[in-house]
């Protein structure tokens, strides 16, 4: 099947040791919030953030998330400052990833600009299944004893989405269902290098409800069954050079 919609991923929010550090004041000098190492996605960090916030400041801090423009807003208890410029460590901060350019002082709540990276199909997606059509009892071993008695033990169970992105390119496009993207393919390229790294993502099936979303990483490709290689076939038999598919991919959601 496929879907009516077009689509959009959030990724992108690695934190590493070159930008896990997060100096901010409560007006008693400088203090550093050490966001713990791992990939995350977009709501996943917010959570990280507030923890960090928390473990080193003596204010209640809150750090909540606006789906539509991809921005964090961070709230306390009380005033205080964000040093993203001037801190002593700005230069191993979060902040470009988060959406911070400067210094933030003198409130009680702050909003940055847009942050991580999306990609949006230039086409809907194909071959669509959704996740509640797929469906598999993870790590599950069947069991059958001389009475003809059936056990299933399982530790959970595990979901997955499958499609196939088409006609991506870098051409002007007629009026049509095909949308314009002048980087298309450099930005696919973009999207599926942070995806065979295996890092956690955002998907929405309709970019008008970014509320309705789901947690995926990369499960397999048409050129790797665990993921962590893809290759993007150009459309010649189809006599459209310069456009490309991606084959079969295929995500797991996670918690």
């Amino acid at each position: 099947m496929s879907l009516s919609t077009f689509s959009i991923f959030y990724y992108g929010y690695d934190i590493t040791p070159e930008n896990n550090i997060m100096n901010f004041s409560e007006g008693g000098g400088e203090l550093s919030a050490t966001i713990a190492i791992g990939s995350y996605s977009f709501t996943s960090l917010a959570v990280a953030i507030e923890t960090a916030l928390n473990a080193a400041g003596a204010l209640t801090y809150t750090v909540s998330v606006n789906r539509t423009n991809r921005t964090y807003t961070i709230a306390a208890t009380g005033t205080f400052s964000l040093l993203a410029l001037t801190g002593s460590q700005s230069a191993t901060g979060p902040w470009s990833l988060i959406g911070f350019s400067a210094d933030q002082t003198g409130m009680t709540t702050y909003t940055g600009s847009a942050s991580g990276s999306t990609y949006t199909p230039q086409f809907i997606l194909q071959d669509y299944i959704p996740s509640a059509h797929w469906r598999s009892a993870a790590q599950s071993t069947v069991n059958r004893t001389a009475s003809g008695r059936v056990e299933l033990i399982k530790f959970g169970d595990e979901q997955f989405i499958q499609c196939s992105m088409k006609y991506i390119n870098n051409y002007t496009q007629p009026s049509g269902p095909i949308t314009n993207n002048a980087s298309g393919v450099s930005q696919f390229l973009t999207f599926m290098q942070f995806a065979i790294s295996k890092a956690p993502m955002e998907f929405m099936a309709d970019t008008a409800n970014r509320s309705t979303f789901e947690k995926v990483i990369l499960e397999s490709t048409g050129e790797s069954k665990d993921g962590v290689g893809f290759k993007i076939k150009e459309m010649y038999d189809q006599g459209l050079p310069g456009y490309y598919e991606s084959g079969t991919l295929v995500f797991r959601v996670v918690e």
